[in-house]
């Protein structure tokens, strides 16, 4: 079991705040993400739970045990940083093995854990090899299996894969998944690749300026975005924010003008704005259809076989991304509609703040 909860945690760097009332509570086993822009403090937040730092205030409690003043070592974590960290001069084997060697456990038990990490990172037959005979993928599976030898009850990776080139890092990214799996372990890793974080986490922490924006699974996030910000920071191509005036409300919502006339009812709670207010409409290209709508002057079409990449402006400037259908017949500098379902609509407020959803009307018993 090992289940990780942060009470009020904050960090300060002299006057400067990085982390702001942090309240997080991970379960055992569970794959967890932090990401965010850079600056936003999940690397600071990752150091906290390591050790590295100390927090400014607040607790921090494994498996129910307060460890808030308690030595890295005595954690009982293992970090994973973005630069490999391996000795040049040591074999795979030995790399592997030096937290053990450190601790001084018999030659016989250092085998027994150096060849079982070596089987779930297939580095069997590499054990013999130096780092620097081994690809990019395996230095970082050497990194990973020296923290796996000491048997930690949460792992921490900072980043791990950074240093990859773009195949590498798909690739790393089913590997790791995998491993999590195999080792039925909680994990905590940091990025700031929103794509990592969506196809490797059962749930997100999407951090902004210190402060949890939201925490939640990745399709949760995807499709119930708490803010502009998390709206905008997850999901590829991101999400359209379109400026729109209130003009009504009703039983069915608030119907909006946009700024080249166009109006619709949005099914939104009536009760959370009023006419005249000033509100943003978020919509994900995907959401976006050719028809009868939106104005948009297309300029750039990108073509990547099932789907059609339209990128273009609306008549006031204001840039709008779709992804239609990939044998389209629409052309780079002609204007199209577009159009969109309702509900498919984000409706945000001068804040930023979500506006809530219209409640569906109680059915008669």
């Amino acid at each position: 079991m090992a289940t990780l909860d942060l009470q009020s945690i904050t960090k300060s760097f002299g006057a400067a705040q990085v982390l702001t009332g942090i309240d997080l509570a991970i379960r055992d086993k569970e794959f967890v993400v932090f990401v965010g822009p850079s600056g936003c403090g999940k690397s600071t937040l990752l150091r906290i739970l390591a050790g590295l730092e100390a927090a400014t205030s607040g607790r921090m409690l494994i498996d129910g045990v307060d460890v808030s003043a308690a030595a890295p070592v005595d954690r009982g974590i293992a970090m994973v940083f973005q630069s490999y960290a391996l000795y040049p001069h040591l074999s795979v084997f030995e790399n592997i093995a030096f937290p053990l060697r450190v601790a001084r456990l018999p030659e016989a038990e250092v085998r027994q854990k150096v060849g079982r990490a070596a089987e779930i990172l297939q580095l069997t037959e590499k054990l013999g090899l130096k780092p620097g005979q081994l690809s990019g993928g395996q230095r970082q599976r050497v990194a990973i299996g020296r923290s796996i030898v000491r048997n930690p009850k949460v792992f921490l990776f900072d980043e791990p894969l950074s240093n990859l080139d773009a195949a590498l890092r798909g690739e790393m990214r089913v590997e790791l998944s995998a491993l999590q799996r195999d080792l039925d372990a909680t994990m905590v890793y940091v990025t700031h690749d929103q794509v990592e974080a969506m196809t490797m986490a059962h749930r997100i922490v999407v951090l902004n300026k210190g402060r949890i924006e939201q925490f939640g699974t990745p399709m949760e996030l995807y499709h119930h975005p708490a803010t502009r910000f998390v709206a905008t920071f997850i999901g590829q191509p991101n999400m359209n924010l379109i400026p729109a005036t209130v003009i009504g409300t009703g039983a069915e919502g608030l119907t909006v003008e946009f700024h080249g006339g166009a109006k619709m009812t949005l099914p939104v709670d009536p009760a959370s704005a009023r006419k005249g207010n000033q509100v943003e409409v978020g919509l994900r290209p995907e959401n976006l259809h050719l028809g009868q709508g939106v104005a948009m002057r297309l300029r750039v079409l990108e073509r990547l076989g099932g789907t059609a990449i339209a990128y273009g402006q609306m008549a006031d400037g204001l840039k709008l991304c779709a992804a239609l259908s990939g044998d389209t017949t629409v052309h780079e500098g002609e204007e199209i509609g577009l159009t969109f379902a309702p509900a498919d609509a984000h409706v945000f407020d001068t804040e930023g703040r979500v506006m809530r959803r219209r409640q569906a009307p109680a059915l008669a018993a």
